[in-house]
């Protein structure tokens, strides 16, 4: 006796969705965004060349792919000083509404 083939649909899983590390991954087109606005040097001291972008939000809270408008364009140094005081995180806070509003 042969059954009939009736697959049924799989139930949509988290793992669907893309990770967090995907979501933050920075693609061409941003980076070249990114040193367009800053014109190769650091948006916080204004002073050294900029050679990362920090994110200005946290990858895991990313909602969509990362923009332009969620990265800033920092020297090394800045971007240590950022990620690892709380006065570097509130610039970031800082920055991320003054491009806000800027849009």
């Amino acid at each position: 006796m042969a059954l009939p083939f009736s697959p049924c649909p799989k139930p949509q899983h988290k793992r669907n969705r893309p990770t967090a590390g995907q979501r933050g991954a920075i693609s061409t087109k941003v980076r070249r965004q990114l040193r367009d606005r800053s014109n190769g040097i650091c948006e916080k001291c204004h002073y050294a060349l900029a050679t990362e972008a920090a994110h200005l939000i946290r990858r895991w809270r990313l909602v969509e792919c990362t923009k332009v408008t969620d990265l800033a364009h920092l020297c090394g140094s800045c971007h240590t000083k950022c990620d690892q005081t709380a006065e570097g995180r509130n610039w970031l806070s800082d920055f991320r509404r003054q491009l806000e509003e800027k849009q």
